[in-house]
């Protein structure tokens, strides 16, 4: 089982469920867990009731309105699961509480996600050190890098990471970056409205950096990913 824990305030649900589909588009199975303040991964499977569940969405699973991790995993006991059932779990969180010290140690991969808004850099800093200082980490535990909604401007990667100078984990990895344009925003919305994952009219450039972005998560050559991310452009639910 390969946990996968993908951290930070700003918005990368549509982020989330290509990956999940991804992986899923390759026979294995995945669970997405909904980690989010506003808990809106219940609205892109079409039921946002506050009601405890793990659905099947577009060839993988959700877990919708759960306030822990630990929550998600009794669940999945009642109901004769286990996250050991899963070949990957990725955890869509924003809030500090909601994954336990042993899961942020354990996870195979820990991303921390960032928008361009200095809004969300600066809060990131302060939210990162909480964390830290709350569970007590090891300073060796590392992350990597992501911004999404990248756009053509003077902004540099490393300028914007600038913001988190200080902050008590290690990063690793190349910095990823992913592009934001009109058909990305239109994809998404699309997306949203009609309960689905479509990834087939994203753009050449977002395909091929979301190609960069599981290389790097999952170790596959380029043209695993390329196939993977084709197949779930194909798959229907």
């Amino acid at each position: 089982m390969h946990i996968w824990i993908f951290a930070g305030l700003c918005e990368k649900n549509d982020l989330m469920l290509y990956l999940s589909k991804i992986l899923a588009s390759t026979g294995k199975r995945v669970l997405l867990v909904d980690g989010t303040l506003q808990q809106k991964y219940g609205y892109s499977v079409g039921d946002h009731q506050q009601s405890l569940r793990v659905v099947e969405f577009e060839g993988f699973d959700i877990a919708c309105h759960f306030v822990t991790s630990m929550a998600v995993e009794q669940h999945l006991q009642i109901n004769g699961e286990s996250l050991d059932g899963y070949d990957y779990v990725l955890y869509d969180i924003e809030t500090l509480h909601f994954a336990s010290r042993h899961l942020w140690l354990t996870a195979e991969v820990r991303v921390w996600v960032s928008d361009y808004e200095r809004y969300n850099l600066e809060r990131g800093k302060g939210w990162l050190e909480k964390l830290f200082n709350e569970h007590e980490f090891p300073e060796e535990l590392a992350f990597q890098r992501m911004l999404i909604n990248g756009v053509d401007c003077r902004l540099e990667a490393r300028y914007l990471w600038a913001y988190l100078e200080g902050v008590p984990f290690r990063w690793t990895g190349e910095s990823l970056i992913l592009p934001w344009d009109e058909l990305s925003a239109a994809v998404k919305l699309e997306n949203e409205h009609y309960h689905r994952v479509n990834l087939g009219p994203l753009s050449r450039n977002y395909k091929k950096s979301l190609c960069r972005v599981v290389e790097q998560l999952t170790g596959w050559e380029s043209v695993s990913s390329r196939r993977a991310i084709k197949e779930a452009g194909r798959m229907r639910a």
